[in-house]
């Protein structure tokens, strides 16, 4: 159940971390690590990758979208219509969306229908050590997770300062599977 105490302690938490992420500068060393992390996370799945489209501000994913596609796996990326994400597989072409995220261009299924989607890498700005992950607050990934199959696997990218002890939980929030920061990868639950 929400209360108002919860969204308020999410909303402080929320503006505390954006704040830090501001100052922090990543190295390109950093960069590297983020991706080859990820890739390792995503080497012990099968079938098609979903990824979000990273802001200047978040852990990158630009390298890790090509390394994966050089992999010759299906790369799915959304793109916001209303309160969904859509996604585009595989896509050449993008604009600019209403929160200034790039997006593709091109047809786009709900995430119900990626079918052979065996991960998706999610945008976080911290999780707790429950897997409990905190976003930014506008709920669409937690409505793309609701539909997704159970084994597809759940990775958040994150700096290592985002791994904290407590987010207050949500009915409607979903935890994930696994973080991969610059330095470790964290493990929680796996798909069965």
């Amino acid at each position: 159940m929400t209360t108002p105490d919860t969204q308020e302690t999410k909303q402080s938490l929320r503006k505390s971390l954006q704040e830090t992420r501001r100052k922090t500068q990543l190295g390109s060393f950093d960069v590297e690590q983020l991706t080859k992390r990820g890739l390792f996370e995503l080497a012990k799945t099968t079938g098609d990758v979903a990824i979000y489209m990273s802001l200047p501000e978040e852990p990158p994913t630009q390298d890790l979208i090509t390394a994966v596609s050089q992999l010759g796996r299906n790369v799915w990326l959304p793109r916001i219509n209303g309160d969904d994400l859509l996604w585009v597989k595989n896509p050449t072409n993008f604009e600019v969306g209403p929160y200034g995220i790039k997006e593709p261009l091109g047809e786009a299924l709900l995430a119900k229908d990626l079918t052979a989607l065996g991960a998706i890498v999610l945008p976080a700005l911290a999780v707790d050590v429950n897997g409990t992950r905190l976003g930014k607050g506008k709920g669409f990934y937690d409505r793309v997770l609701v539909e997704l199959d159970e084994k597809v696997k759940r990775i958040v990218l994150l700096f290592d300062l985002e791994f904290i002890l407590e987010i207050p939980r949500e009915s409607h929030d979903q935890p994930i599977h696994t973080i991969a920061t610059p330095y470790r990868s964290i493990h929680f639950t796996k798909p069965d």
